[in-house]
């Protein structure tokens, strides 16, 4: 199990300086990277899941929608359903530019996938299990990330008192 937790540790510090590398050819920050792709992958989404997803406070997600409207890749929009409410979406242009950098992404998977086990080319139930497998980490990864104080409470046990700074809002500094 450890050795697969490290193997698990270095794609997550692959995947972050990735992200970082992308979003700087992006000209924005990784939490703006990843609103971006959220929008993308999902359509358009009110703010409060945007702040979801990114971890942002209300005001730091609003700014955040600020920034992108005003680079033009995001606009605002009534919400069908709820007059309180508005929806961000993708602009053509944000969509064509997030799209390239996802689909740079999966070229990417592509050519570590022809680099792996053959059976991983050669049989599709290999895939989806390996598939299920990074899906139930970011499920648990998720949770936990969620729970700020449960994170506190279970690295207290391991550090000695005081070590474990607390939570903070901003995930882009």
């Amino acid at each position: 199990m450890e050795a697969l937790a490290e193997r698990v540790r270095e794609f997550i510090v692959a995947e972050e300086t990735y992200r970082r590398a992308v979003a700087a050819a992006m000209g924005v920050a990784p939490v703006e990277a990843t609103a971006l792709e959220f929008l993308l992958h999902n359509g358009a989404r009110p703010p409060s899941l945007i702040a979801a997803r990114t971890g942002l406070s209300r005001t730091s997600t609003t700014a955040l929608v600020d920034r992108l409207s005003l680079a033009g890749w995001v606009a605002r929009r009534p919400h069908p359903q709820d007059r309180r409410s508005v929806l961000v979406e993708l602009t053509d242009e944000g969509f064509d530019v997030v799209l390239s950098t996802y689909l740079l992404f999966a070229e990417d998977i592509g050519a570590a996938l022809e680099k792996a086990d053959p059976r991983l080319l050669a049989d599709p139930r290999w895939r989806r299990a390996v598939g299920s497998l990074v899906e139930a980490i970011a499920a648990s990864l998720r949770r936990r990330a969620g729970d700020a104080l449960g994170v506190e409470a279970a690295l207290a046990q391991h550090l000695p008192r005081g070590d474990v700074a607390p939570p903070d809002d901003d995930p882009s500094s």
